[in-house]
């Protein structure tokens, strides 16, 4: 799975790891260079990204703020018309669920479903949390508004069914590294690791998932972005032996899986 992290924050927010913003020393006042670095992803590293894909053919998950759709309509149409499955990552990332109560968190769910229909005519099927951080309520909240998949789980390493009371919930891993935590280790880090953990999928018994995850704003930049293309390019070289599916198809599967009468093989 490529998953394709396309986020904005809400005006007066930046993101903390933005590389001027642990030296800004005026707290309260907006940091306009942590600010811009932040819409790099929807100004220009989301273009540079959805080139890598459409030359090798492959799809991916984009986790997108309904912000970006509100103040960047292009990318995201972009996205949709590139037939890329667009899943909601909250209005923003500085909106976090845990920060909201259940009235707030499902308002905030409904809507980034209403903004992206009204954009695209397409509703999101998936979710990502800011931080893949959930509530107790999240799951619910998301079948309840129509949802099928989250990608804020990281206890198991397969896809799984998590029962709702307005139905099933297809819980996904998240990535483990992805460019942000690998950005100090160096671009090639990024490659290498991911690189040799699909070799290590590839000797091992069963199936196993590589979710190969970057942000638009860090790893939509030259280097790390032609790091990202080295990785499809060993994923490519693999052959028939790996399924390239976004989360959508993913969830698709393991909901026919487990949908089998009793003493059918569930692979």
């Amino acid at each position: 799975m490529v998953t394709v992290a396309l986020e904005l924050w809400s005006e007066g927010h930046w993101p903390v790891y933005a590389p001027m913003a642990a030296a800004w020393p005026l707290p309260g006042v907006p940091d306009a260079h942590s600010v811009s670095w932040s819409e790099y992803g929807a100004t220009t590293g989301v273009w540079r990204l959805l080139d890598i894909m459409a030359a090798r053919g492959m799809l991916a998950t984009f986790g997108t703020s309904s912000t970006v759709a509100d103040r960047f309509p292009d990318a995201v149409l972009a996205v949709h018309a590139a037939g890329h499955e667009i899943a909601a990552h909250s209005v923003s990332q500085d909106v976090l669920p845990v920060h909201l109560d259940v009235s707030d968190e499902r308002d905030n769910i409904r809507r980034c479903v209403d903004t992206f229909e009204a954009l695209t005519g397409a509703r999101p099927t998936g979710w990502m949390s800011p931080r893949a951080t959930a509530t107790a309520h999240t799951a619910a909240l998301l079948t309840e508004a129509g949802y099928s998949w989250s990608g804020d789980y990281n206890d198991r390493e397969l896809p799984y069914v998590v029962p709702t009371p307005r139905g099933p919930l297809v819980a996904i891993m998240h990535s483990d590294f992805t460019d942000v935590r690998g950005a100090m280790a160096g671009p090639r880090t990024y490659r290498d690791v991911h690189r040799e953990l699909l070799d290590h999928l590839l000797r091992a018994p069963g199936p196993g998932i590589l979710n190969l995850t970057i942000h638009a704003h860090v790893g939509g930049r030259p280097l790390l972005a032609d790091m990202f293309d080295q990785v499809l390019d060993h994923v490519q070289q693999a052959g028939d032996h790996v399924w390239v599916a976004t989360h959508q198809q993913v969830a698709a599967h393991v909901l026919h899986q487990t949908a089998q009468p009793e003493g059918v093989h569930r692979p």
